[in-house]
């Protein structure tokens, strides 16, 4: 009954998000539940391109042709960020910049396979598509803060709600990073980052087709 509330009133992500933490609390078993990926959705971080001729970045398996710039990653998480989704957010981002047990490895891209990654040197995150976050899932973009710090890679955070921000400020985003790389559009971030990287002109990019 509170979940069918909670959804009918908030949204189905919320409202699920409710259900399992009340299901499950803050017990140890909490911890198998979460590694268990058939309780949750497939979830794709999506890399962005820049649709040519336009401001608009769309994602990279899903347009034939896109500008993908050496050195900046751009992707988007479109999925409630709490405790049941922190650990698959924290692995997707680390498969897409290179931030495993490795090291530092050769970037992930969605382009074709013979294709010469170069390393991420700016990422901008879009969390337009994340609509909840908990205090669990708050600290894992704290800690990738640090980590990208950590391997020189500047991080970028766009479009982000109140409510969202608010959580992450709590847990000590800013501790991590400055208000200069919060931005409220992708577009916004994604220009700021072609001017970090000192970029004189389109010739510098890839493009997938």
């Amino acid at each position: 009954m509170v979940t069918w509330v909670a959804v009918v009133t908030l949204s189905v992500d919320l409202g699920l998000a409710g259900r399992e933490k009340s299901a499950w609390g803050d017990s140890p078993a909490r911890s198998g539940w979460e590694s268990d990926s058939s309780f949750l959705p497939r979830v794709q971080c999506l890399a962005l391109g820049l649709a040519e001729g336009t401001e608009l970045y769309r994602p990279l398996r899903e347009s034939h042709k896109l500008l993908q710039v050496p050195g900046l990653c751009i992707l988007s998480y479109p999925t409630p960020l709490y405790f049941g989704t922190r650990g698959r957010f924290r692995r997707i981002l680390e498969w897409h910049l290179g931030l495993g047990e490795g090291g530092k490895e050769a970037p992930k891209t969605d382009g074709p396979p013979d294709a010469v990654a170069e390393p991420v040197r700016v990422v901008v995150l879009d969390c337009s598509g994340v609509t909840f976050a908990d205090a669990a899932g708050a600290r894992e973009v704290v800690q990738l803060a640090s980590r990208c710090r950590d391997a020189g890679i500047h991080l970028l955070l766009a479009q982000c709600n109140a409510s969202v921000l608010g959580t992450l400020t709590q847990a000590g985003l800013l501790d991590r990073v400055t208000p200069e790389q919060l931005f409220v559009s992708v577009q916004d971030a994604a220009a700021y980052a072609l001017e970090r990287l000192e970029l004189t002109g389109p010739k510098t990019c890839t493009v997938w087709v």
